[in-house]
């Protein structure tokens, strides 16, 4: 910067100097070529010291550079809140259920003074979906009547649990029994018919009635007992008081519901029923056979 005032301290000693040799007292007339000399000289001096001047600014500023400050990018906050942490503690040991119900199945037992992490809510706000806190990735219902809970619920989710599984009911098997043409047997003259029956149901049966029809002949006959008795010939077989459930016994239509005749190749029909004498209720089945 000195520099640049030496040199215009010289420009305007020149400039006098010039000023001064062109003014004469002799003639009063100007002198036009003395004036555009002038002119030029002034104009000259005037570029060459605006050039040097540039010069030494820029010289100047490249031993004095101007640090240029890098604009930084203005931070956007992009904060998102957390929800808020819903916890809750027992006061008395309570099962984790995979329902709402208290039929619905356990998971596992949460023992008092656990503070488990609420993830739902159910729509009555009275039981709570939360972490098993043994197994991360398993998740049960708990309900809220000895639950204290920390927390905005207000904030949870709402889910719907899953109803109970439709019960599949198992049939009561009633008083039932099968029935079935054994063969023919004889007394002397005296012709009669052999079945043999089992209870399959569940009451137990204590008297039998068999009434019996020939259709070739068109003849009927009628047999009752209150116990099971089997014969053999003109003997007495195995006898049974009742038939039990599960309990089977062959039974001889015998000394009642005989022939007195030969009915073998006859078409016959009997119908067999059994019966709860305390109840007074008989359950018959209709067979036919040929002897």
């Amino acid at each position: 910067m000195k520099t640049n005032k030496r040199i215009i301290s010289m420009a305007m000693v020149l400039l006098f100097i010039l000023v001064s040799g062109c003014t004469t007292t002799a003639a009063p007339t100007p002198d036009l070529a003395s004036t555009i000399a002038v002119n030029v000289a002034v104009e000259q001096t005037m570029a060459a010291l605006q050039t040097q001047s540039a010069i030494t600014q820029l010289a100047y500023e490249q031993q004095h550079p101007t640090e240029t400050p890098t604009l930084q990018p203005t931070p956007t906050s992009e904060f998102t809140a957390t929800p808020e942490k819903v916890t809750l503690t027992l006061s008395k040991d309570t099962y984790c259920r995979n329902g709402i119900y208290a039929k619905s199945p356990f998971v596992t037992l949460m023992t008092a003074g656990q503070t488990i992490d609420v993830l739902a809510v159910d729509p009555n706000n009275e039981a709570y979906y939360v972490v098993e806190p043994k197994h991360t990735f398993t998740y049960c219902w708990v309900w809220g009547e000895f639950a204290t809970v920390s927390g905005n619920v207000a904030s949870l989710p709402v889910y719907t649990p899953q109803p109970l599984p439709t019960p599949t009911r198992t049939p009561t098997v009633g008083p039932d029994f099968t029935a079935s043409y054994v063969g023919l047997q004889n007394c002397g003259a005296d012709y009669y018919l052999r079945f043999f029956i089992k209870n399959n149901g569940s009451k137990t049966w204590q008297a039998v009635l068999i009434n019996i029809t020939d259709n070739t002949n068109n003849t009927t006959s009628s047999f009752s007992n209150s116990s099971f008795v089997d014969y053999s010939g003109c003997s007495a077989g195995v006898s049974e008081d009742d038939l039990a459930p599960g309990e089977a016994s062959n039974v001889a239509a015998y000394p009642g519901g005989k022939f007195s005749y030969d009915p073998t190749g006859h078409s016959m029909t009997a119908v067999v029923q059994v019966c709860q004498t305390d109840s007074g209720g008989c359950n018959p089945k209709v067979i036919n056979f040929t002897p």
